[in-house]
C-alpha cells in the first residue's frame, strides 16, 4: 500500500496558488455576460494577482531575496484593493482610487524596511497589514449583504473573517516568538493551518461572489418581470380609458349633430323668413325697426353657434385635413355671403395675384377668412373699408390673405394675447372669444400661420398657407 506523499510549505503554496488562478478563471468565465463586467473583472483579477502572489512566495527560495518580496507583496496587497473595490462598485458606491493606491504603496514599502531592520519584524509587519485587508474586506461584504440583503456576500464576509482571525492567531503567535530565529517563526505550528485556511477562503469566497452574482440577476429579472406585467397593466388600463373616450367622442359628436340639425336649421329657416318678409315689405311699407334688429340679432346667434361647434370638432383635431384644389373667387363669395348684408360693401377686394386656385380645407378657410373679417368689420372705425388683398409668397410657396382695417389698433398688451382663447378686445363687441382663436387654429391645421402687426393707423392680419404640399386625403 502506498503511503500519502507529504506536502511542504512551498508546495501547499503552489496548491494554493493555483486554486486561486483557477477559481478567478472560473468565475470570469461564469459571470461574463450575466453580471456587471466591470465589478466581475476586478473581483477575477484581485483574486488571481492572490495567486500569483502565492506563487512567488512559494519561489522566494530560488529568486533573489528583496525582489521576490517586493514582487509577492505588490501582487497580494493589489488583489486585497482589487476585490475590495468589486465589492464596493457592488453598492453602487465612487472607487478611492488614490487611497487604495496609497494603502498599497504603504504596505508595500513597510515590509521591505522593517526586513531590513530584521526579518522577524518584516514576518510580523507582513501578518499585521494581511489581517488589516481581511478585515476590510470582511468589513465590505458585511456591508454588502446589508445593503443587497444578500446571504452569498455575508458568506464572503465570513470566509475572510475567518481567516483574519486565523492572522490574528497566528500574529500573537509570531509576537510571543519574537526571540525565536526566522526559520523557526516560518515553520511554527499555525503555517499549515493557514495555508488550508487561504485554500477554504480562496474556494468560499469565490462561490460567495458567484452566487452573489446569481441572486443579482435573479432580482433584475424579476423586476424586469415586475415592470413588464406593470406596463402591460398600464397599456390594458390605457386601451380601456381610449375605448371609453372613443364612446364618449362618439356621444359627443352625435349630440353635436343633433345640435347642429335641431338647432341651426330653425335658425336658418327664421333668417330666411324674416329675409322674406323684409323683401316682401320693401318698398311698400315704412322700414320696421324691430325686423332688423331680429334679423341681426340671428345672424349673431348663428355665427356663435357656428364658432362653438368648430371649436368642439375640428378645431381640436390632431390630424391634417386633406387639402383640395379651392377655387380663391368661390371662397371669397362664400365668405362674403357669410357677412351681414349691410355690411358686404365695406369690404374691398384686391387681388395681386393670378392663381385661380389653392390648396386647401375649404371648410376651414371659410371660417377662418369669416371670422378675422367679421372681428375687422366690428373693431374697426365705423364706416371705414376693410381691404381683403390675396398675394403669392414664392419664398415660401404660400398663397396669402391679408385683411387690414383702419381703426385704433390692438393695445400693446393685448397683442401678444389676440389669437388665444376666450381673449376679446372689447366687451362692447358680442362675441366669446373664439373668432381669433379658430383663425389661428384653422391655419395651423392646414400647415399655415396667422399673424398680426398693429399700431394707432389700424392692424393688419396675415394668413398664409403653403403650398406645394402632398394632399393630405
Amino acid at each position: 500500500m502506498l503511503a500519502p506523499l507529504p506536502l511542504d510549505v512551498a508546495t501547499t503554496w503552489v496548491l494554493v496558488g493555483l486554486i486561486h488562478l483557477g477559481l478567478a478563471a472560473a468565475v470570469w468565465t461564469v459571470l461574463t455576460g450575466r453580471h456587471d463586467r466591470r465589478s466581475t473583472l476586478l473581483w477575477c483579477a484581485g483574486s488571481a494577482m492572490a495567486g500569483v502572489m502565492m506563487l512567488v512566495y512559494a519561489a522566494r527560495g530560488a529568486l533573489p531575496h528583496l525582489p521576490a518580496i517586493v514582487a509577492a507583496n505588490i501582487f497580494g496587497y493589489a488583489g486585497f484593493a482589487l476585490r475590495w473595490a468589486a465589492l464596493h462598485r457592488e453598492r453602487e458606491r465612487p472607487l478611492p482610487w488614490g487611497t487604495l493606491a496609497a494603502l498599497v504603496t504603504l504596505a508595500c514599502t513597510a515590509v521591505p524596511l522593517l526586513d531590513a531592520v530584521d526579518p522577524r519584524w518584516r514576518v510580523l509587519g507582513n501578518l499585521a497589514f494581511n489581517t488589516l485587508a481581511s478585515l476590510a474586506l470582511w468589513h465590505e461584504a458585511r456591508a454588502l449583504s446589508r445593503a443587497r440583503a444578500s446571504r452569498s456576500a455575508a458568506m464572503v464576509g465570513w470566509a475572510y473573517g475567518v481567516v483574519a482571525l486565523l492572522l490574528l492567531a497566528r500574529l500573537a503567535a509570531v509576537f510571543s516568538g519574537l526571540g525565536a530565529s526566522p526559520s523557526q517563526l516560518a515553520t511554527a505550528f499555525d503555517t499549515e493551518l493557514l495555508l488550508l485556511a487561504w485554500m477554504l477562503t480562496a474556494l468560499w469566497a469565490n462561490l460567495g461572489y458567484v452566487g452573489f452574482a446569481i441572486e443579482m440577476a435573479e432580482r433584475r429579472a424579476r423586476l424586469r418581470g415586475a415592470q413588464l406585467a406593470e406596463v402591460t397593466e398600464q397599456r390594458e388600463l390605457a386601451e380601456q380609458q381610449a375605448q371609453a373616450l372613443r364612446a364618449l367622442s362618439d356621444e359627443r359628436q352625435e349630440l353635436l349633430r343633433v345640435i347642429s340639425h335641431e338647432v341651426r336649421q330653425p335658425l336658418h329657416n327664421a333668417q330666411a323668413v324674416l329675409q322674406g318678409v323684409a323683401d316682401a315689405m320693401h318698398g311698400a311699407v315704412p322700414a320696421v325697426p324691430g325686423l332688423d334688429r331680429a334679423r341681426r340679432v340671428l345672424r349673431e346667434i348663428t355665427r356663435s353657434l357656428d364658432n362653438t361647434l368648430a371649436v368642439s370638432t375640428r378645431m381640436i383635431e390632431d390630424r391634417a385635413p386633406p387639402l383640395r384644389d379651392t377655387d380663391l373667387d368661390m371662397l371669397v363669395g362664400l365668405v362674403l355671403g357669410d357677412l351681414p348684408e349691410e355690411e358686404r360693401p365695406r369690404v374691398r377686394l384686391q387681388r395681386d395675384s393670378a392663381v385661380r386656385t389653392a390648396a386647401m380645407d375649404v371648410g376651414l378657410m371659410r371660417l377662418a377668412l369669416r371670422n378675422v373679417l367679421a372681428n375687422a368689420l366690428a373693431y374697426a372705425t365705423p364706416g371705414t373699408p376693410v381691404t381683403l388683398r390675396i398675394v403669392d409668397s414664392e419664398e415660401p410657396l404660400a398663397v396669402v390673405f391679408e385683411v387690414a382695417d383702419e381703426g385704433p389698433g390692438i393695445a400693446p398688451a393685448l397683442l401678444p394675447r389676440v389669437f388665444e382663447r376666450g381673449v376679446r378686445g372689447r366687451h362692447d363687441v358680442h362675441g366669446q372669444g373664439l373668432g381669433l382663436f379658430i383663425v389661428r387654429r384653422a391655419l395651423q391645421l392646414q400647415g399655415g400661420t396667422a399673424e398680426v402687426r398693429s399700431d394707432a393707423g389700424g392692424s393688419v392680419f396675415t394668413l398664409t398657407v403653403p403650398q406645394g404640399q402632398e394632399d393630405g386625403g
